[in-house]
C-alpha cells in the first residue's frame, strides 16, 4: 500500500508515548497521518506541540484508521483498522511471564528471537495474526536521547517498582529509602508504575524533598541517562537500565542473572547500591553482554521496521480473522462509554 495511510495510536497509560513517537516521526516523515485516543491513565497534557488527538472514541471511528497501534495488552475491536501490537516492554518470559495472546491483535511486532518463536509459535496453530520481528520502539527513544550536560555533586540513584504485590519492592524498601533519603548522600529520582497502590505511591510523594524527586512516568527515558543506578524489583525498566549499560540493584527478582546484584533484605540495600555505583569488571561485562541477548535491534532504528510491516500486511490484503472476544470488546465498550455501531 503505496498511498498514505491513517494511523491512530490507542493509549491507556503515560509511558506510551517514548514508546510510540518514534513511529509517529517515522510515518510522519513518509506522509502518513497520525492521531492519539488517550483513555484511562493516560492525558492528553502529555501531547507535544504538533500532535493530534481524537477527542472521544467517536472521532477515533470517523477517522477511519486503516491501522490501530497499541503498546498495551488490548486494543478496541470496534474501532476501524489493522490492530498491532508494538508491547510496552521488553520480553519478559525468563522472569516467568508468557505474553497473553488473546485474540485482539492482527500484527505483532516483536523486539527479538524469543517473543518472535513463541507467538509464531500460536500463530501457526490460530491462524488469525501475523508476526514480524522489528525490533522495539521504545529503543529507539531511549538509544537516540541526547541527555543535557549536568555535573550532578551526588549520585544519582532511580528507583523504580512494579506494581503487582508480589512482585513488587515498594513496601518493603520504603522505610530504608526514607532513611537514605535522609543522609543527603544521594539524590533520589522515584518514578512508580499507574497502577501502583495509591497508598504506596503516597508514602513515596510524602518524601519529595532535596534528596528526593518524584516523576511521572511519561519522564522515565530522562531518567535513565540521568542515573547512575538503578534499584528496582521485577519491573521491566530494569532491562531499559541495562540497555544503557548501567548497573542494576534488584530486590526478590524472580531470576536474577549475572549482570544484576539481587539482594533480599532491605538491611543490604546501601552496601548493593555502592557495589553497583563502583561495578567490578566482571559487573560491567555482564551488563554490556546482557543488551544483545534479549535484542538484536540496538541501532535505534526500529521504528521503520514496524512501519514497513504494517505497509507489507496492508498491501497483502489482510482481513480481520481474530476471534469475537465479546465479552472483553463490551467492557471496552463500558470502560470508554461508547456502544455506537
Amino acid at each position: 500500500m503505496s498511498d498514505p495511510i491513517r494511523i491512530l495510536f490507542y493509549v491507556e497509560q503515560g509511558y506510551a508515548f517514548d514508546i510510540l513517537r518514534p513511529l509517529q516521526d517515522c510515518a510522519r516523515a513518509a506522509n502518513h497521518q497520525v492521531r492519539w485516543l488517550i483513555v484511562e491513565n493516560a492525558s492528553a497534557d502529555s501531547l507535544k506541540s504538533g500532535e493530534i488527538a481524537a477527542t472521544d472514541t467517536r472521532a477515533a471511528i470517523d477517522y477511519r484508521p486503516h491501522v490501530v497501534v497499541a503498546p498495551g495488552d488490548r486494543v478496541p475491536a470496534f474501532i476501524p483498522g489493522l490492530k498491532v501490537q508494538v508491547f510496552h516492554g521488553l520480553n519478559e518470559d525468563k522472569r516467568g511471564n508468557e505474553y497473553p495472546e488473546r485474540g485482539l491483535f492482527d500484527l505483532y511486532c516483536t523486539e527479538g528471537p524469543a517473543r518472535t518463536t513463541t507467538l509464531q509459535n500460536l500463530a501457526g496453530q490460530r491462524r488469525y495474526f501475523e508476526v514480524r520481528e522489528t525490533g522495539w520502539l521504545k529503543l529507539d527513544t531511549i538509544l537516540n536521547f541526547t541527555p543535557p550536560h549536568v555535573d550532578y555533586q551526588r549520585p544519582q540513584v532511580l528507583y523504580a517498582s512494579t506494581f503487582t504485590p508480589r512482585l513488587s519492592s515498594a513496601e518493603a524498601l520504603l522505610p530504608e529509602i526514607r532513611r537514605l533519603a535522609a543522609t543527603g548522600t544521594y539524590q533520589w529520582l522515584v518514578t512508580l508504575h499507574p497502577k501502583m497502590a495509591s497508598d504506596t505511591t503516597a508514602g513515596y510523594r510524602a518524601l519529595q524533598g532535596d534528596n528526593l524527586q518524584f516523576f511521572e512516568t511519561d519522564r522515565v527515558v530522562e531518567l535513565l541517562h540521568r542515573a547512575d543506578i538503578i534499584v528496582s524489583d521485577n519491573s521491566s525498566i530494569l532491562q531499559e537500565f541495562l540497555l544503557c549499560k548501567k548497573p542494576v540493584v534488584t530486590f526478590n527478582n524472580r531470576d536474577p542473572h549475572p549482570c544484576m546484584i539481587d539482594i533480599d533484605d532491605p538491611q543490604a540495600l546501601e552496601s548493593a547500591m555502592n557495589q553497583a555505583l563502583h561495578p567490578a569488571a566482571s559487573l560491567q561485562k555482564a551488563i554490556d553482554d546482557y543488551g544483545p541477548g534479549i535484542t538484536p535491534y540496538l541501532d535505534g532504528a526500529s521504528a521503520p521496521r514496524v512501519l514497513n510491516a504494517i505497509l507489507d500486511m496492508l498491501a497483502n490484503d489482510w482481513r480481520d480473522r481474530k476471534p469475537a472476544n465479546f465479552w472483553r470488546n463490551l467492557k471496552m465498550r463500558r470502560q470508554l462509554k461508547y456502544f455506537g455501531i
